[in-house]
């Protein structure tokens, strides 16, 4: 018996393991088999049977189209759609059979269809005629619907039933018997699932919103205080020297915490969608849990910023060495966190743990409050309100119950509050009598400035959460005041206002979830399971409408001008065209243009209307030809009878469900409707056997039971959707075949064949014409999605940068830009998700150039990378709009020309994959190094405030200036820290790096941290394009190897005598042999003295290049060796190249003499060259090198 049982306990644990459910799953899986076994009950009691119609099979497999195993909302709106696809095929198919009618004139219901083909058969045949032509119309509605968004499958799938059904019924049968045979089982089993759904276990929306809500914050709350915890003590080794009583955890859970965030958040959003279907009773409406939802969008960002910061932190401590080994397509890429210096930051973080401790206690219970009231307003369970792991350490929270208190709300508000304003006057009192050395833009200063940032806007999301859960906490218990009765409302959200239908018509989660998720019942908890079946499909509209690229493809004829300029020619006024798609264009009338004829204005707005929708044509047409191909007997005189007999609606049935958008689409839903079919089909007959030929028909319902429960597991529990309603479905209907009296019922057996005659027949159809008619692989749809998601990113860093040619701004992002930012990044991640769809579909896919395991692998990683470069890119438009940025509003003058070429080098080079993926083409032999264009723009930045530095230190002199925290202001009126105000709310300060320490320079450190992580990444985008189009290079020659680093500087000298030789000879003849300890002795008060006055912003605006200047701005001290592997990133101290070292450069790129070279230093190359003439260039400065040729040797 011991034995017994331990054998049962394991495989309890395989089937808990390998079929996962929970209580929630089973309840479901309960309520749908309950409606299906009760629309098979009614098919067989011989009574309700005569009130169906003729065709009553129709309902059980209605009760399982519109199954109630989903919540109250989905139901409903599932039940919405199918009433619309009813109504709609209802009266095209009486539409359809009325004019075949009239074709056979009066005698259409006096002699059956027999006795048509034999008396009068032309008339017979014009009469199926017209009915395939309503039939191949409806069919390319149906195949063009679809396509346009998969939400319309629920309303074009009812209308295909009604109206191929209806077709193949005999003609002479009237309207009224057709219309209740499709109209009263299609009623009687969404009345059924309503029912059902309301009656078993009810799942409302609004207290699913609740609970769905309450499971985001609590992981917010978890993600919040595991970054922070792994911030401030990742250089703590006993855990008794912590601020926190429980260790950080690993880096890797902290990692899967910012994708659950996402993952949450995104179901969150699609639950408040659906909530507009629902009718509740209750104190609040689901609605005013809007306003807390929709900020979770962009708390979600600024956390996955600060676990971005904890990434960074953990690499710079040298702690992320190990690499994955066993991938082929793995890539090193040098990070420049690499180079940084640890201890720097760690010293400026000793000094800010105690003010980041304290603001992320008072933040912590905050969030516990929001909890609780969130818990009492909308009677969500107080047992899933979580108090974290931490919580010892931030304080006691006490119960939910205990902290609920109006006063205690207000309390907790200002504590927040004051606690955002103390941490502000910590933070700068401990920042700002640091080293000049600490708070120089550096990669270190960039990390912590990123955290910072994150740590302080995520605070202020937190206060505006606290203040609208204020309000609705106030609201309900004015509600609960009044009375149980009173103060409960019947709350309509659905189709209360125009908006409200247009979401409804388009339908509100169609570019989120795929078709069989919404089969399921739209949202649920598993939305990011892997597709099983077609991609979400991109609109083709959507590329023209956001890469700027590819706006003027097609040509308008209202925008026809002439090519060549005309002198002195006559400049008419200028007339606005019509708008065409929204777009106002305007032409000279004084210019003669093209006499166009009507017909060929015609014809040019159909190829513009083809170009735009030839997807959307493409499928309609595949769809129609498939099934004519399937269902052409039904319209023939000859066979017509013949296909009755065979149960060719199930042809036609089974080839439409497996039809779908892509040749991998349609091989793997082929492969899972035939298997549903097969099984649902051998249940069926199994229980007409255990019913003994009809004698023990409760016997027989007991055995579907059994088949039907493991069909709604897989329908509503595992991505195997089409599967499992098609097994479900074969049940019901093979079973009812062989039951319910008709001319063709046949045995159960036959129908047994005749189904997988249909399964093998439609679906083989259904991929013929996929493969042969215009196929389209999901390789294709996989390269399409990124490369427009390549377009997307190019799209965003143009809309980042603005003020590339100087002019002064104001404002360095306008709201404008943000929301088309906003528009652009959406649309960029879900065409990640589509293409991480189109990925698993191309494991389903034949391909005759062999295995395609590699590249999938290629496209795995491009996919994961890409995903992180927007995740950055939103945090720093979300930053730029929040504070702004002080080096491009305020430097801009001085920088622009560095920060327009790290713009155009991030461009080129994912305009350069975009392409190549796009096209199959390999990629240019020389693209730009986007790595040293950020850098040489963060030496520029740091020259630049050495000039504000020198200003201010030879000015400077003991002051105070205002308080902006003590006397309201904003921050901005506080300018650079050099306004002297009243004694009322002073403080001392020291103040020549004041203009460090705003938050406009603090946002545009963070945002450094974020480019350099994008510039890596893009990097990698790069070699991994390589691998899949690969790259146009020299296999010989001089240009066969790179043209920067080792091999560069050798050609221009001995470079490995001159690595070796710690000080050169030329140097040694001016410095004498205690060079290196005199420049190490002397290089501070050097720079301080000499270097900085001889700044100013006229000069840095004159001036050559910052990135290759003799003393960086990064180290203290000079070293003896100089390591140009680190040249690009400033990470060494370079001394001043000899004239014999620059003269040997020259004669690389030039061979005449150099006093005849034209003057082409960095700043005329960046925009300056007007200032030549008036800039004087030491004859021992590295300025009158060229630009390429410095790159040449110092990338």
């Amino acid at each position: 018996m011991d034995q017994l049982s331990v054998h049962s306990k394991k495989v309890w644990k395989f089937l808990r393991q390998r079929f996962p459910c929970n209580r929630v799953l089973a309840q479901r899986i309960f309520k749908s088999t309950v409606s299906a076994t009760v629309a098979l009950i009614f098919c067989l009691i011989p009574k309700v049977r005569d009130r169906l119609g003729n065709q009553p099979a129709m309902l059980p497999l209605i009760a399982v189209m519109v199954h109630p195993g989903r919540r109250i909302s989905a139901t409903i709106q599932g039940a919405m759609y199918c009433i619309t696809g009813l109504l709609i095929g209802l009266a095209y198919s009486l539409l359809g059979r009325f004019v075949a009618q009239r074709c056979l004139g009066h005698t259409w219901n006096s002699i059956s269809e027999l006795e048509q083909y034999s008396l009068n058969y032309r008339r017979y045949e014009s009469a199926l005629a017209l009915l395939a032509v309503f039939e191949t119309l409806m069919l390319f509605v149906h195949g063009w619907m679809r396509s346009v968004s998969h939400h319309y499958f629920h309303i074009v799938f009812p209308l295909f039933l009604v109206v191929h059904f209806a077709f193949m019924a005999p003609l002479t049968e009237n309207a009224g018997t057709i219309a209740k045979a499709f109209s009263v089982p299609f009623y009687l089993g969404i009345a059924m699932s309503i029912f059902w759904n309301l009656m078993l276990f009810p799942e409302f929306g609004s207290t699913y919103l609740g609970n769905n809500t309450m499971d985001v914050l609590n992981e917010i709350h978890k993600s919040i205080d595991s970054a922070i915890n792994f911030f401030i003590s990742i250089d703590v080794k006993d855990l008794s020297q912590s601020l926190y009583d429980e260790e950080p955890i690993s880096l890797a859970k902290l990692l899967k915490l910012k994708s659950s965030i996402d993952g949450k958040v995104s179901n969150c959003n699609l639950v408040l969608e659906e909530c507009m279907y629902e009718i509740s009773y209750s104190y609040l409406s689901p609605s005013d849990l809007a306003a807390i939802i929709k900020r979770f969008d962009h708390l979600s960002k600024y956390i996955s910023a600060l676990i971005n910061a904890c990434q960074l932190e953990f690499m710079l401590l040298g702690r992320h060495r190990k690499q994955a080994a066993g991938d082929g397509v793995m890539l090193k890429t040098e990070k420049e966190i690499y180079h940084a210096d640890a201890k720097k930051l760690l010293k400026v973080l000793k000094q800010m743990k105690a003010p980041i401790f304290d603001l992320h206690k008072t933040l912590s219970q905050s969030l516990f409050i929001i909890k609780a009231a969130l818990a009492y307003c909308f009677d969500v369970k107080m047992e899933i309100v979580h108090t974290q792991a931490l919580s010892a350490s931030l304080g006691v929270f006490g119960s939910p119950g205990d902290v609920l208190d109006d006063a205690n709300i207000e309390r907790s508000i200002s504590d927040l509050v004051n606690g955002v304003i103390e941490f502000d006057l910590r933070a700068r009192e401990v920042l700002i009598h640091l080293d000049d050395d600490l708070l120089q833009p550096s990669d270190e200063m960039f990390l912590f400035s990123s955290f910072l940032m994150n740590f302080k806007e995520t605070t202020n999301t937190i206060i505006e959460m606290m203040k609208e859960m204020h309000k609705i906490y106030k609201e309900r218990n004015y509600k609960e005041s009044m009375g149980s009765l009173r103060g409960r409302t019947l709350w309509i959200n659905f189709l209360r206002s125009y908006t409200s239908f247009e979401v409804w018509l388009k339908g509100a989660t169609r570019g989120k979830i795929t078709e069989s998720q919404s089969l399921t019942g739209g949202t649920t908890g598993q939305n990011n399971r892997p597709a099983a079946d077609m991609g979400i499909k991109r609109p083709h509209e959507e590329e023209r409408a956001i890469l700027s690229q590819r706006k003027s493809d097609l040509m308008r004829l209202s925008n026809m001008q002439h090519t060549l300029p005309q002198v002195n020619s006559f400049q008419g006024p200028l007339v606005k065209s019509k708008s065409i798609r929204g777009v106002e264009w305007f032409f000279d009338i004084s210019r003669n243009l093209v006499n166009v004829s009507s017909f060929s204005k015609i014809l040019i707005f159909c190829h513009s209307f083809y170009a735009s929708y030839k997807e959307h044509f493409r499928f309609g047409m595949q769809v129609t030809v498939a099934l004519m191909l399937a269902s052409f007997p039904m319209f023939i005189p000859k066979t017509r009878d013949w296909y009755i007999n065979v149960r060719g609606t199930w042809i036609g049935f089974v080839c439409i469900l497996a039809l779908e958008p892509s040749v991998g689409g349609t091989f793997w839903v082929f492969f899972l409707r035939g298997v549903g079919v097969i099984l649902g089909a051998a249940w069926a007959y199994v229980s007409y056997l255990a019913g003994r030929n009809q004698t023990n028909p409760y016997l027989e319902v007991v055995v579907t039971i059994f088949g039907a429960i493991p069909g709604f597991y897989f329908l509503l529990g595992t991505p195997y959707v089409k599967a499992a309603i098609i097994q479900i479905i074969s049940i019901y209907v093979v079973l009812l075949a062989a039951i319910l009296p008709s001319e063709n019922q046949g045995s159960i057996l036959s129908n047994f064949a005749k189904r997988c005659l249909a399964v093998g027949y439609g679906g083989g159809i259904a991929v013929l014409v996929q493969l042969t008619m215009f196929p389209v692989t999901a390789r294709d749809q996989l390269s399409g999605e990124v490369s427009f998601v390549a377009g997307c990113i190019s799209e965003m860093q143009v809309l980042l940068a603005a003020g590339l040619e100087g002019e002064n701004l104001s404002r360095s992002l306008t709201d404008e830009k943000y929301q088309r930012f906003a528009k652009i990044s959406s649309s960029a991640k879900a065409a990640l998700s589509r293409a991480s769809g189109y990925k698993s579909l191309t494991r389903q896919e034949p391909r005759l150039k062999g295995n395609f395991a590699e590249i999938e692998r290629a496209f795995t990683q491009i996919i994961y990378i890409q995903r992180q470069i927007i995740d950055r890119m939103d945090n720093v438009v979300l930053l730029r709009k929040q504070y702004g940025s002080a080096i491009v509003e305020e430097l801009n003058d001085m920088v622009y020309a560095y920060r327009r070429q790290y713009v155009a080098s991030i461009s080129t080079l994912l305009r350069a994959v975009q392409e190549a993926i796009r096209n199959k083409t390999p990629l240019p032999q020389f693209l730009p190094s986007a790595r040293i264009a950020h850098r040489r723009l963060v030496n520029r930045v740091q020259n630049a405030l050495k000039s504000r530095y020198a200003t201010q230190m030879r000015s400077l002199r003991p002051r105070v200036v205002i308080d902006v925290f003590q006397n309201d202001r904003e921050p901005s009126d506080l300018d650079e820290g050099s306004r002297v105000g009243d004694q009322n709310g002073t403080r001392n300060s020291l103040a020549p790096h004041e203009y460090i320490m705003k938050e406009k320079f603090l946002s545009w450190n963070a945002s450094s941290a974020a480019a350099e992580e994008v510039t890596e990444y893009v990097e990698e985008v790069v070699q991994l394009t390589k691998i899949i189009v690969g790259v146009n290079e020299f296999k010989y020659g001089f240009l066969s190897r790179p043209l920067y680093v080792d091999w560069a500087a050798e050609a221009a000298l001995r470079f490995d005598d001159f690595v070796k030789q710690p000080c050169l000879d030329i140097q040694k003849k001016s410095c004498g042999g205690n060079f290196s300890a005199e420049r190490q002795e002397s290089h501070l008060q050097t720079t301080t003295n000499t270097e900085l006055e001889s700044y100013d912003d006229v000069s840095l605006e004159e001036g050559g290049p910052v990135a290759l200047d003799a003393v960086s701005s990064s180290d203290s001290q000079m070293s003896n060796s100089v390591n140009l592997a680190h040249i690009a990133s400033r990470k060494s101290e370079v001394p001043s190249l000899s004239a014999r070292i620059r003269k040997r450069a020259f004669s690389i790129g030039s061979r005449g003499k150099i006093e005849h070279l034209p003057f082409l230093s960095k700043i005329k190359t960046l925009g300056h060259g007007e200032m030549a003439e008036f800039v004087d260039i030491d004859s021992n400065s590295d300025e009158e090198l060229p630009l390429a040729l410095k790159k040449m040797i110092f990338k």
